[in-house]
């Protein structure tokens, strides 16, 4: 082995280069040794143990779901008994008897067809909006 080279500060060694590769390995040992103990201490959750054992969650009383949101429930027949009652309302206005219903899931309808004047255009409008279980009126009537 070759003997260090001392330079003019007698505090200032120089070592070869595989004594200093063999320096480097207790030095990556130990951090290698810290940041396992560090990581074996991690166990999840939150440092302070705030983690809750037990979450009460309000669940709503759904036995009036029924009376309340009749037709709403987005499912194709709910959809189905909306667009009925929106058909029944516009067929009782003579004028507005042409008009095509489409009901879509949510309440949301969608009128079509020729309607004589804008007049019966805006009345067929109003009147879907008015009908129980209409969120929204989608209009695609026509008028001269």
């Amino acid at each position: 082995m070759r003997e260090p080279k001392l330079l003019s500060r007698p505090s200032t060694v120089i070592l070869p280069r595989a004594a200093r590769r063999r320096a480097r390995a207790p030095l990556a040992c130990a951090a290698a040794g810290a940041l396992a103990l560090l990581l074996a201490g991690c166990t999840g959750g939150t440092p302070w143990g705030a983690t809750p054992q037990r979450i009460e969650i309000p669940v709503p009383d759904l036995s009036k779901a029924p009376q309340v949101f009749d037709g709403v429930s987005g499912s194709t027949a709910g959809s189905q008994r909306v667009a009925d009652r929106v058909r029944s309302a516009l067929a009782a206005q003579p004028s507005l008897a042409g008009v095509q219903v489409e009901g879509l899931e949510g309440g949301l309808i969608v009128l079509s067809g020729r309607v004589p004047s804008p007049n019966e255009r805006q009345l067929a409008v109003q009147t879907a909006r008015s009908v129980t279980g209409v969120t929204n009126v989608v209009d695609r009537l026509t008028a001269p």
